[in-house]
């Protein structure tokens, strides 16, 4: 169940990531290291799979 979860939020957020990017590089910005998108996923994987902190989540994304 939780895998099934977390391929349909990838499936729902990697287009938006790559449209902020691209919304980025038109405005002539950097791309940042954790855009918005990037880190709700982070949170709501940290919350869904009730990892212990953020070096476990770390380890987790690595």
């Amino acid at each position: 169940m939780a895998a099934l979860t977390a391929k349909h939020l990838e499936a729902l957020l990697t287009p938006a990531v790559f449209a902020q990017q691209k919304y980025y590089k038109q405005l002539g910005l950097r791309d940042r290291v954790l855009n918005l998108s990037l880190m709700v996923a982070a949170v709501l994987t940290l919350l869904w799979r009730q990892v212990p902190g953020v070096q476990e989540l770390n380890r987790l994304l690595a």
